[in-house]
């Protein structure tokens, strides 16, 4: 009799387990699954303005287990003013658009930013260039991200970006540039992941 028991629980365990893994598959969700993040950062900023500068970010990111695709906005302050008569600093306004390529830790992007471009003028100087002051760079970043926990990640980054239409200023035959022809970003943020259903 206990051999007949013990048959009958050996022929009923293969049935037991597929079921129970059917089960968990429900409750987990595929790693394939698109993941929200929401992200803030602060940031210098080195040749996107007359002088150095600072500025802080919050950001969107769709997650893929490889892949990500952010959207950013960025507000961007110069440290000291380059006219002092006026003692006012340059700003601008900026969006990002970038795709990235993840591998552990460690992202690399490539990133498109956008937006307008503030810049006091001196009353003897004339502002050459674009009118508008609008200002489009593109460029690469890559950094690293140091999660602490499954809801709070730490971000480093740097990016370089490519400046095709610098705005300049001149007085007589003396030209001077606003923005350089290369800038670059160093940031360090936080970002968590959000669900939005």
């Amino acid at each position: 009799m206990p051999n007949a028991a013990r048959i009958a629980l050996i022929a009923a365990l293969p049935l037991a387990l597929p079921a129970r893994a059917s089960a968990d598959d429900t409750q987990a969700p595929p790693a394939s699954d698109m993941q929200r993040e929401l992200g803030a950062s602060s940031m210098l900023v080195f040749g996107l303005m007359p002088v150095a500068g600072f500025g802080f970010s919050s950001s969107l990111t769709l997650r893929w287990p490889h892949s990500s695709m952010l959207l950013e906005q960025r507000t961007l302050e110069a440290f000291s003013s380059n006219d002092v008569q006026a003692g006012q600093r340059s700003r601008a306004w900026l969006g990002v658009a970038s795709v990235c390529y993840h591998h552990d830790a460690v992202f690399m992007c490539s990133i498109i930013q956008g937006g307008a471009f503030d810049t006091p003028v001196p009353e003897d100087l004339e502002l050459t260039g674009d009118p508008s002051r609008w200002i489009m760079t593109t460029g690469g970043r890559g950094g690293a991200d140091w999660c602490t926990s499954r809801r709070l990640c730490i971000r480093g980054f740097l990016e370089l970006h490519l400046i095709p239409t610098r705005l300049t200023l001149k007085l007589g035959d003396l030209t001077v540039g606003q923005t350089s022809s290369v800038a670059a970003l160093a940031g360090l943020g936080v970002t968590m992941p959000v669900d939005l259903e």
